[in-house]
């Protein structure tokens, strides 16, 4: 959508529907500032000492209501800006920030529009424009300053009941140390598969309530020339008693490669498997994932999986990959509501990258998040959070993923208008 299309679908829209009551009554306006610090420093790497930022981010979402009648019309305006507050050439680009592939020159302050239009029929509605999917096929990844976006459209339905349907078709992708959107990518990691462009990316699925505990649901995506990948989820919440559940969360891909086979060869089957206890404020989780096939599990670049297992400094998803983990939450609700804590120990085993070292590699990662919210006062709902990660692997030096500490800290606050 270039700037000419853009105006002329807000400006037509606007002058249809700004007599329509329901349409401004039940708008919505968010601003959020997002203050984000992100050091990797590489432990084993001198040629480059790794990966530092420091930004201030600023998120607008203006989302209008419907109009009256059978089918209503809606509007939706995204801005999004990025300010660098420190960023060093010397440094490569943490994702926080625009920065040059060559110079690694970050900008020193970016910004972007996104706009989508809406139609909703009762409980369907059609998105067209700007979008943020989150599926186990395709996911909007929010881990940086600001959010990954699509350009696309998207219908999402909870006509039937208890089914929650979704559907769409991607052409697009602003990532997220970028104004730009572009042609999609699918993740070249380790040299693990041959990047590669697609035209699109297709996705339907859906997510079904067995009951108010347990939850099934099953997606299909396309990357156009690139791969097909099948997903299925299982979630359970089962109370043991007044102040205990086990929590249980099953997730399986499938994926081969589409077309052309753009990136080479693809045979995975990505199996994940979560088992948490949960008593009073504490949860202990146990958690595996099994990488079976050729290949490594595909991925659109700059996104993310949504797995249990998850490292900041490594993603667990390369071929032949065995990794189990054990992680720890507490929620300090009892004593000073709003402060959470998490840590958690990752390890990944019988990694098969020849050309990195060998077929027996191995990785692992300590993370521990420190988070608070405020509850009360002017400013209830800051958010603060502190992250701090270890992780360690025997691959060659080339590897994308290298040993390093990382700290992130980041402060969040949002102000709704009505």
């Amino acid at each position: 959508m270039n700037k000419t299309q853009l105006s002329l679908l807000i400006i037509s829209t606007f002058s249809i529907y700004s007599h329509a009551n329901s349409f401004i009554d039940d708008s919505s306006v968010k601003l959020t500032t997002r203050n984000f610090y992100l050091d990797r420093d590489f432990t084993d790497f001198k040629a480059i000492p790794g990966a530092k930022d420091w930004a201030q981010g600023f998120i607008l979402n203006i989302q209008s209501g419907y109009t009256p009648g059978t089918v209503g019309f809606g509007l939706d305006v995204q801005t999004l800006t990025s300010v660098k507050l420190q960023g060093d050439e010397k440094y490569l680009g943490s994702g926080l920030l625009p920065t040059d592939p060559k110079t690694r020159e970050r900008s020193k302050t970016a910004s972007e529009i996104g706009v989508t239009a809406k139609v909703k029929y009762q409980k369907t509605e059609v998105k067209l424009g700007t979008l943020q999917p989150w599926t186990p096929v395709i996911f909007s990844s929010p881990s940086r300053l600001l959010p990954q976006t699509f350009l696309g459209g998207m219908l999402q339905s909870q006509a039937l009941s208890d089914f929650d349907l979704v559907a769409g078709y991607i052409n697009k992708v602003n990532h997220r140390d970028s104004t730009n959107y572009e042609k999609m990518t699918n993740t070249a990691f380790n040299g693990r598969f041959k990047m590669a462009e697609t035209d699109s990316f297709s996705f339907a699925g859906g997510k079904y309530n067995l009951s108010k505990n347990t939850q099934v649901g099953l997606y299909y995506g396309v990357a156009e020339d690139i791969y097909n990948q099948t997903a299925f989820t299982f979630k359970n919440n089962m109370a043991l008693n007044d102040q205990s559940k086990l929590i249980t969360d099953i997730r399986l891909w499938n994926s081969s490669e589409n077309g052309q086979a753009r990136a080479g060869k693809i045979d995975n089957t990505l199996a994940t498997a979560n088992l948490g206890l949960n008593h009073n404020n504490h949860t202990l989780t146990f958690s595996t994932m099994q990488n079976y096939g050729d290949t490594a599990h595909p991925y659109l670049s700059g996104g993310e999986v949504l797995i249990f297992i998850d490292g900041w400094s490594t993603d667990f998803l390369n071929p032949k990959e065995q990794v189990y983990g054990l992680r720890y939450d507490y929620d300090f609700k009892d004593y000073l509501p709003g402060l959470k804590f998490m840590t958690r120990y990752n390890k990944g085993s019988h990694i098969d990258l020849p050309h990195l070292g060998g077929t027996k590699l191995k990785e692992d990662s300590w993370d521990f998040d420190l988070q608070y919210t405020l509850q009360t006062g002017m400013l209830k709902g800051l958010g603060l959070r502190a992250r701090y990660a270890m992780y360690d692997n025997n691959f060659a030096q080339n590897a994308s993923f290298k040993p390093a500490d990382e700290t992130r800290v980041n402060i969040d606050y949002t102000w709704t208008f009505k």
